[in-house]
């Protein structure tokens, strides 16, 4: 059962966005029976009621949670690589490609909800109002579109086909660990290795270091149950301080989209910051490696 809408508060309404429910794999599950979990927990229990709430409601939350929930799905196509055949392969090329759309509505939404709090003047408010209004065009011709439904259709197939992974059923009726240790300590890996870079690593390198983290963070989230009873830093604790982390990196990112952004419209591009003060993300992805991995346990 999908969470609760966000509670109300005194000052904001409840959000109607569903956030990601928590996946139980119990320690002694095949490695294919936790990727078909973490997949259909991802397109069921939180892609689903977010695209539809987003459909019929157009809440900048549940497009947020939509683009979040497909994310999430591809994490765990990539977390679990080594089981795909041919056709996993190619819907998971697919999953990358049909998304790309809803980036610059999520990009507009959160652009003017700083200019509507920042109290910027009416007409660059007006001007970004239009921008999402021509995003959330996109957005909603995309998730209304006959290649959405083919590929939420083609991946529901995939995942009941009755010899899914059958090329690879030494791997997938396996435990569930020979896959996510490896998984686990790959993006571990490259999060450490980009450490001395960090302070002059371009702004693509490092949304891409950002995005090694959120795999990891999906794969902690994930993967919980397997790792229950580790007396190392528990992935609970993990996910926290790459959540942190995600959110360190990704002000570069917003800083360099909203400055486009601004440009493409004659906005002043003083609203902004003209440059990000990258300690903060080092800072965080030192608490980050500084953990004791719990898939090595």
């Amino acid at each position: 059962m999908p969470p609760l809408p966000t509670a109300t508060t005194d000052d904001k309404p409840a959000s109607p966005a569903i956030k990601a429910v928590k996946i139980d794999l119990p320690e002694g599950i095949s490695a294919g029976e936790a990727f078909r979990a973490c997949l259909r927990s991802c397109l069921d229990e939180h892609l689903a009621p977010n695209e539809s709430r987003w459909l019929a409601a157009k809440h900048a939350d549940n497009l947020h949670q939509t683009r979040v929930s497909w994310r999430r799905g591809r994490a765990a196509m990539s977390l679990f690589r080594p089981l795909l055949d041919e056709a996993g392969l190619d819907l998971k090329v697919r999953m990358r490609e049909i998304v790309l759309p809803l980036g610059p509505a999520r990009d507009a939404d959160v652009l003017l909800a700083r200019a509507v709090d920042e109290e910027w003047p009416a007409g660059d408010v007006r001007k970004l109002r239009g921008r999402r209004r021509g995003t959330y065009a996109v957005a909603n011709a995309l998730l209304r579109s006959p290649q959405w439904r083919e590929i939420k259709t083609d991946l529901g197939a995939w995942l009941d086909a009755p010899d899914w992974l059958a090329e690879h059923e030494v791997l997938r009726d396996g435990p569930a660990r020979s896959v996510t240790d490896r998984a686990l300590a790959k993006r571990h890996r490259r999060l450490v290795a980009a450490g001395d870079q960090l302070p002059t690593m371009p702004a693509h390198d490092l949304h891409r270091v950002r995005i090694e983290g959120k795999k990891l963070r999906y794969g902690c989230e994930f993967f919980a149950g397997l790792y229950a009873d580790s007396p190392d830093s528990p992935p609970a604790e993990y996910a926290g301080k790459l959540s942190a982390m995600q959110d360190a990196f990704g002000a570069a990112n917003d800083l360099a989209v909203a400055r486009h952004t601004l440009a493409a419209h004659d906005i002043p591009l003083d609203r902004v910051a003209a440059v990000v003060d990258r300690q903060d993300a080092i800072d965080r992805w030192r608490e980050v490696v500084e953990l004791t991995p719990f898939w090595l346990s």
